[in-house]
Order: structure tokens, then sequence, then C-alpha cells
């Protein structure tokens, strides 16, 4: 009797494993097929804020009537973006150069390997040694006292200058450098990605208008008695989702919207790019990367702080968009149990497809990295020239003839160039005795 009973526990123990092994791999093919599918075939609504540039603006005039006030909050977002990105290239153009700065290119970059490295004379024209590496906020201002002395005592120049070390103006890390601008870079991702979603959702709708509000009363029970049981109000029976627009609303929408969405974004990561090169302190880098992309945040900060309640509840209520052909490829809600399972294990027994390879892609960090590398070349072909050992140093550096900055220098410098004077105030030294 003993043994029997051991025997159906040993069984009964066995069935348990088995329906635990079904109900896992039943799991696994739902939760695959389905995710699958809704990245591929559904883009998600950023709610609230970052949704209110896009969906909001997306809205036919006659149902913005709820949040009409509201529409200058959001319309305000694309100039106060373009306003701070204005004041960070003035800042780097205008009294960076006033300041008697030159780009900081890879000044310093080899410190370690100095003075018996490549690339090891600094913009003071002396020889780096790892004890002489300075910000530029320490160096200037150790500039300053050593000019200081040899003016109130032009008599003792040698002695100045053999006694007072100003040091060099130079990079703490290169590869810390690398490091923040490629997290900056991907902080950006989100909106790119989501000024894309905005295209990709106006070639999918109909070119024609069809009415965005609708309110569905169940089916399957009386309405009062579905509210009671999911604790529903009136407001949860309106619906809120995107669909379609007349054509020449979308190409309005493009023209206003979305092409000033991307160069805002390029121009926010150009400038960022740029404000991440010409830092030189490991610890600078490191919150600069983090900070900049409050930039970005610039429309959720606006929609959190000064939008209503019931702006912000209507942007809540706004459904995910399921672009054509969602319905056939989410077949995990059509399919029996039994055949999905049976596609599942065929799907493992099978030679890997190329895309499931490429699934394993990771498509984002690879755009993450091209970005990062593209800016900062950008930089370099802009702001610095090579040296005679191989490494970037600033350009000659030209004072403005004015401390005017205009908007079209700032965003388009490449067409509209700043008017400098003809002499430059910084060479690239040659090497001096330290």
């Amino acid at each position: 009797e003993r043994t029997n009973a051991i025997h159906v526990q040993r069984e009964d123990e066995g069935d348990e494993r088995a329906q635990a092994e079904h109900r896992a791999k039943l799991a696994a093919a739902k939760m695959l097929g389905t995710l699958n599918v809704n990245e591929s075939h559904k883009i998600r609504q950023r709610r609230p804020a970052a949704a209110a540039a896009g969906s909001i603006s997306r809205i036919p005039e006659e149902y913005r009537d709820p949040l009409h006030s509201q529409l200058y909050i959001l319309d305000s977002k694309l100039p106060l973006q373009g306003l701070v990105l204005y004041m960070i290239a003035k800042e780097e153009l205008i009294w960076d150069a006033f300041a008697g700065q030159m780009f900081l290119c890879d000044f310093g970059r080899n410190s370690g390997e100095c003075p018996n490295g490549p690339d090891c004379v600094g913009p003071g024209g002396t020889t780096y040694t790892p004890s002489r590496v300075y910000s530029w906020n320490v160096w200037s201002t150790r500039i300053y006292v050593r000019d200081a002395l040899l003016a109130l005592f032009p008599e003792r120049s040698d002695d100045i200058h053999g006694l007072v070390d100003p040091g060099e103006y130079g990079l703490e890390s290169y590869w810390c450098r690398w490091l923040c601008c490629a997290l900056f870079t991907a902080t950006l991702l989100g909106d790119l990605m989501g000024s894309v979603n905005i295209l990709r959702i106006f070639w999918d709708i109909p070119n024609k208008a069809e009415s965005w509000l609708d309110y569905e009363v169940p089916d399957w029970a009386e309405k009062e008695h579905a509210k009671a049981i999911h604790g529903w109000s009136e407001v949860d029976l309106c619906k809120l989702r995107v669909a379609g627009m007349p054509l020449h609303w979308k190409i309005i929408n493009i023209f206003v919207i979305v092409i000033p969405k991307f160069m805002l974004w390029s121009l926010t990561a150009q400038s960022g790019i740029t404000f991440l090169m010409e830092t030189s302190a490991i610890d600078d880098m490191v919150v600069n990367s983090v900070a900049l992309a409050f930039i970005l945040q610039i429309d959720e900060l606006l929609c959190s702080e000064l939008m209503s309640e019931t702006s912000k509840q209507i942007l809540e209520m706004l459904e995910d968009y399921e672009l054509s052909g969602f319905e056939e490829a989410n077949a995990v809600e059509r399919m029996r149990e039994d055949e999905l399972l049976q596609e599942y294990q065929s799907n493992l027994a099978s030679e890997w497809s190329w895309r499931e390879m490429a699934s394993f892609v990771p498509y984002k960090l690879i755009l993450v990295l091209v970005f990062t590398f593209g800016f900062v070349e950008l930089y370099y072909s802009v702001h610095c020239v090579r040296s005679e050992d191989g490494g970037y140093v600033s350009r000659d550096m030209h004072l403005p003839l004015s401390t005017r900055f205009s908007f079209l220098t700032a965003f388009f410098g490449f067409f509209f160039p700043m008017a400098k004077e003809d002499e430059p105030f910084w060479v690239m030294p040659h090497a001096q005795s330290n």
C-alpha cells in the first residue's frame, strides 16, 4: 500500500509538472506573439505631456473646444525650446570668444602620456603633464594672476615666468566625454521616435474627416449594471482615439509641427554635443549630460504645471493607435490553444529566420552610436583642425564684431555666418618650455 501511495504521488507530481510546463509554453506563445505585434503595429501615445504637442494638435478643430484655452501653452513649447538653444549657442559663439576661450577639441587628450607622447602642446604653448591640466575657469584665472604680476612687476618678468606656472587648459577624460555624449544622445532618441510615429500615423489614417470622439455603451449588459461591476462613470464610456484627417490638415501639421520638431531635435543634439565637447572636467560632463535633457522636457513641464486637470485627463483618455494590419497580424487572439502551441513548438524546432535574428539586433543602441558619432564628427569639422601630431586642436579664434546674435546665425550658421574680425586673437602656438 505504501508503495502504491508513493507511486500515485509521483504520478500526481509528474502531472503537475507537465501541466506547469504546458502553461508556461502557452504563456510564452501568447506573450511573445502579442508583444511582437504590439511593437510593430501599435503606436503608444505618450501621455500626458509629450503626447500633447503631437496628439492634441492632430485633433480636428471641432473637437478642440474643451482644450482650446490650453493650446497656447502647447504652442509655446517650440519657441521656448528654440530660445534655450539660442542662448546656449550665444554663450558658445559670442561670450566665450570675448572671454578669450578657444575650442577645447582634443586639448589634453593624451596628457597622461606627456611630455613624451603625441599632442602634448596645450593652447598656452607649453607641454602637458598630468599635474598641469585645468578646466577653463581655473586656467583663465591662473593666467590672469600671472599677467597681473607681470603688469605690476615688469622688472621681475624672468622670476614670474619661472615661478608662476598657470598650467594648461585641457580635457580630463577623453572616453568619459564619449560616454556622456552617447548618454545624452540616448535621452534624445525617444523624442525622435515620437516624431517618426507622428509621420507613421499621418500615413496610416484615412485622408478624410472622421470622428475622434465616441460614446460606447456595453452591449453585454445594461449600462448601469456594467458601470456598477467595473466602477465606471459616464466619462469612462467616452472614447477618444486617433481617426481620419483631411489631406490638407495633414500637410499643415507636417509643416507646422513635424518638420519643426525634427529641426529642433537636430539643433538640440548639435548644441548639446557641442556643449559637452566644450566641458573639460569629468564631474561637469556627467552632470551636464543629464541636465541638457531638460530642453526636450519643457513640454512635459508646461503640461504638468500649467495645463488644467480637465485637459490632462482628456489626454489620458487618448487610446493607443493600431496601424493597418494589426488585426491580421494579431493571430494570437484568434488561434485555439492547441494551434498556438503547435506553431510555437514548430518555431522552436525550426532554424532561425532572418526576422528572428534581426530581432536580436539592438537597433536603438546602433542609432544612438551612429548619431553620437555623427554629431561629434560635426563638432570636430566645424570647430577644430588637425595638428601636426594628428590630433584635433582649435581653429584660429576671431572676436565677433558685435554681441548681437541673430536667430538665423544661431540655427543656420552655415548659411548665415557670424561677422568676425579679420585678425585672430588666438592661434595655435608652437611648443615652448614650461
